[in-house]
């Protein structure tokens, strides 16, 4: 089995460039890297590595993360896409893991790995497919107040016992292949062929969500997403979308949208109430991320407001 490794490019051609080298050195047929419109020197830098399996993809404007992994699966030539962040690196026999664990599933699954930061801290990359109750805790820093909680001899393990929590120490925990109900869209595997079925990555999301999107609709299709702890990726995050990172703008467009298309009115409700409740707490405390949730709740009016 082939596996095509597909790395979207945003202004980090130097990541991308270790991306694409350690996928190369874990045994990839062909990696493809796709630049959104970067604007600098990145197309000239990753054409100019010397490796007949790296293919360039110029896209002529940047639409976001989902349209640019499509633009690389169309021209992958593997049975297997890996989808590869640019701010990730593959760690030996990863690659091949993943495309194991596809290929026994009749190439109609969704594999990830485990993600490890900088810090050598398990990255949260597998489980916990976002819902309301999920992103309410989260928007609101409930979770680290969870943590707390989670210590105490007997409330500890009440709490332990609830979805979210359970499912969030699946890939802290997990030692061997587990299935959850999402994996990270930092770096996850599918057969090429169940990846066309599925439609590729939904190219309203500008950016986030559109892993968990595609996990979901996998699993409505009734194939398993599956976590590899064993298959290990090591990743900054965040490394193309700074200033956004977790609950900015473009965060917050992507999950209205998402909770739209999976929870309906309610959910829209929901993730609006997050962010309102974000913009307020953090203009009255004076934080100095205030501007950024005032834009982030603006910009998901925006997405509530329109049909799409």
């Amino acid at each position: 089995m082939t596996a095509s490794v597909v790395i979207v490019n945003y202004r980090t051609p130097d990541l991308s460039e270790r991306a694409a080298r350690s996928a190369l050195a874990d045994g990839a047929t062909e990696v493809i890297v796709v630049d959104n419109a970067s604007g600098d020197d990145s197309v000239e830098h990753l054409r100019a590595i010397a490796d007949e399996r790296v293919h360039v993809v110029a896209n002529p404007t940047n639409a976001g993360f989902g349209t640019g992994a499509n633009a690389g699966a169309r021209v992958a030539t593997g049975d297997v896409l890996v989808f590869l962040n640019s701010d990730a690196s593959v760690r030996p026999g990863s690659l091949a893991s993943m495309a194991f664990a596809v290929e026994d599933a009749g190439s109609r699954a969704i594999v990830g790995p485990r993600l490890v930061g900088e810090d050598g801290e398990i990255q949260r990359s597998a489980g916990l497919v976002p819902k309301p109750d999920d992103l309410l805790i989260r928007g609101l820093g409930l979770h680290h107040l969870g943590r707390a909680i989670g210590s105490l001899p007997v409330i500890g393990r009440i709490v332990g016992r609830h979805r979210i929590s359970a499912e969030y120490h699946q890939a802290i925990e997990a030692t061997e292949p587990i299935d959850v109900t999402m994996v990270s869209g930092a770096c996850m595997a599918i057969g090429r062929a169940a990846f066309e079925k599925l439609g590729g990555f939904d190219e309203r999301y500008f950016m986030y969500f559109e892993d968990a999107d595609l996990c979901r609709r996998a699993a409505r299709a009734g194939w398993p997403v599956r976590y590899l702890p064993g298959a290990v990726v090591d990743h900054v995050g965040g490394a193309s979308s700074v200033g956004d990172y977790r609950f900015g703008p473009w965060h917050a467009a992507s999950m209205i949208r998402y909770l739209r298309d999976w929870h309906g009115a309610t959910g829209v409700a929901s993730g609006l109430a997050i962010l309102w409740l974000r913009a307020v707490g953090q203009v009255v405390t004076l934080r100095s991320t205030a501007g950024r949730s005032v834009a982030a709740l603006r910009a998901g009016l925006s997405v509530a407001a329109t049909r799409s």
